[in-house]
């Protein structure tokens, strides 16, 4: 035997334990939040219970619906004022038949047709939340169909179950008049980010003419992938020696 592969099966010997110990250990420490987003326009086949509204491409749902996939959920809510004021009705605008922010949710007085907005969407003075089922916090979120001179509130909800509490003041398309918010990505649209640990829910309110909540993404802790080549590489060194002491 050389004096090299000695040396090798030394090394290893002594130290795959150590390896397998640091692979676990990277694991936990690098594990990082994972964006997934959910455009409500494409979610019609999650809404149970919701029914054509008259609105070619627009549905009507009952309170509360659901969406995301097993282990990221987001719940919504429709209220007749502002956020968990008057709890009323959903209503869905889907994709294709709208696009470019005028998908989404709105607020319907009923969870039956047809819809009390004339364009299925947030009326004044109604509101939706949109609050996370699970650990994983809302990142960001877009409102939609902010046409000239309409305007809206925006509320976020720090702890999960507790209060809604606006955030700056009364926004337009311009999307200026409040921290986390910039113009897009598309016509007539808004964009949020939360900061750092995001938030366990938001909420949108119209002040004047209609808007839609399109889009919400949510942020829960999963392994990158270097960590899970180290944490494969740690358990199979702890397998080979293993099998070597089995041998001895």
């Amino acid at each position: 035997m050389t004096a090299r592969k000695r040396l090798t099966e030394l090394l290893l010997s002594k130290h795959l334990p150590v390896l397998g110990a640091f692979a676990v250990i990277a694991l936990a420490a690098s594990a990082g939040p994972a964006n997934a987003t959910i455009v409500f326009g494409t979610l019609l086949g999650q809404t149970t219970g919701c029914t054509a509204s008259g609105l070619a491409g627009a549905f009507t749902c009952p309170n509360p619906q659901n969406f995301g996939t097993p282990g990221d959920t987001v719940q919504a809510n429709g209220f007749s004022g502002a956020p968990g004021v008057g709890s009323t009705a959903l209503t869905l605008k889907t994709q294709p038949t709208f696009t470019a922010g005028e998908d989404g949710l709105g607020e319907n007085a009923t969870a039956g047709p047809p819809c009390s907005d004339p364009e299925c969407e947030i009326g004044t003075p109604h509101s939706v939340t949109v609050v996370s089922t699970g650990p994983e916090t809302i990142t960001d979120t877009i409102i939609g169909s902010i046409q000239a001179g309409e305007t809206f509130n925006f509320f976020v909800q720090t702890t999960p179950g507790g209060a809604f509490t606006q955030l700056g003041s009364t926004l337009s398309n311009a999307c200026n008049t409040a921290p986390g918010f910039s113009v897009g990505p598309n016509l007539d649209e808004c964009t949020w980010v939360a900061p750092p640990g995001g938030r366990a829910g938001i909420a949108v309110e119209a002040v004047t003419g209609n808007e839609t909540l399109v889009e919400v993404s949510t942020s829960a802790e999963v392994p990158e992938p270097a960590s899970l080549a180290l944490l494969g590489t740690g358990l199979v060194g702890l397998g080979l020696l293993w099998r070597r002491r089995r041998k001895a």
